[in-house]
């Protein structure tokens, strides 16, 4: 992802059950205001099981063709531009196909629900879903259904950007810039620092046997931390438009008060960051955050940005 972020193509792949349909309003309602133009895509699975979650699973290709014409008339009316492609050919990995796919169709954003069924039925937000990220330099839109099922209705008014201090995390704003411009949300940057019962890494030992020095050095960091994301404001983001937030605690579990409290509409972090105090946004991070919120979450892979940055 270039400075200049864009999308111009989401992907989003379908396997005929409701679930994976949740991710729909969502991807729409990124797509329509970037002018994006929608693939939606359906995976022919190898030994695919006869029904997923009590409906019949799509393993032909005509009538999984069928199934996604269905869905682009459901949504023609938003403007946006669909396209239909179905992968005939039985595949072992889904998660392969998607990503190949999505290089092959240039696609700037891959669009998954969190509990997709079928072909998808593995598509969670843990091992497999990092899988198809580090399998991919497409960026990553996670949505949860709702506890019934069912697709929420998405209106992108409030965008949470949580950001540890490194330049890591900061190559989640250019995408979420465009999406403020474009969606008119607002932008929101956190920050959390830790206490000393939470500071975990390199940092841990410092904290067990110097508790007073940590705590002293923690709440300059947390002081940092506002001049920091006051920076970031003003030279990363159009016209200096974000409220700025710095919290203190568990970092999965500050992060998803946040979000809870500021009513986000979308997340869009990096998924990876540097171990140790500063570097808090790591993998597992992303996995136990995305696990306490509802919102969807826009995941970018941190190397694969930072090698389209250096590119650009």
């Amino acid at each position: 992802m270039s400075a200049a972020a864009s999308i111009r193509r989401v992907l989003i792949p379908l396997d005929g059950s409701r679930l994976a349909e949740a991710v729909l309003p969502v991807a729409f309602g990124v797509a329509g205001p970037c002018g994006a133009t929608v693939t939606l895509l359906h995976v022919i699975e190898h030994n695919a099981p006869d029904t997923v979650h009590g409906e019949r699973h799509l393993d032909e290709a005509a009538e999984a063709t069928g199934y996604l014409d269905e869905v682009a008339a459901r949504y023609r009316e938003t403007g946006v531009t669909i396209e239909v492609h179905v992968h005939p050919n039985p595949e072992h990995d889904v998660a392969r196909s998607v990503a190949e796919h999505a290089a092959e169709l240039g696609a700037d954003l891959v669009a998954l629900a969190t509990h997709g069924s079928g072909g998808l039925r593995r598509l969670v937000f843990g091992r497999i879903a990092q899988q198809v990220l580090r399998q991919t330099a497409t960026p990553v839109l996670l949505v949860q259904p709702t506890e019934a099922g069912a697709a929420a209705a998405f209106r992108c008014e409030t965008i949470l950007v949580p950001l540890d201090g490194t330049p890591d995390a900061e190559l989640a704003l250019p995408l979420a810039g465009l999406l403020g411009e474009r969606t008119g949300a607002a932008l929101r940057l956190v920050r959390v620092v830790p206490t000393v019962g939470t500071v975990s890494g390199e940092s841990t030992p410092a904290a067990t046997f110097s508790p007073t020095a940590t705590a002293a050095l923690l709440e300059i960091e947390q002081q940092a931390g506002h001049d920091y994301l006051a920076s970031v404001r003003e030279r990363a983001l159009p016209l200096g438009r974000a409220t700025l937030e710095v919290r203190r605690g568990d970092v999965a579990t500050e992060l998803a008060r946040s979000v809870a409290e500021s009513g986000a509409d979308l997340v869009v972090m990096a998924t990876h960051g540097r171990s140790g105090l500063a570097g808090i946004l790591t993998g597992s991070v992303a996995s136990r955050f995305l696990s306490r919120i509802t919102a969807p979450l826009l995941l970018l892979r941190i190397d694969a940005a930072a090698g389209e940055q250096g590119r650009a």
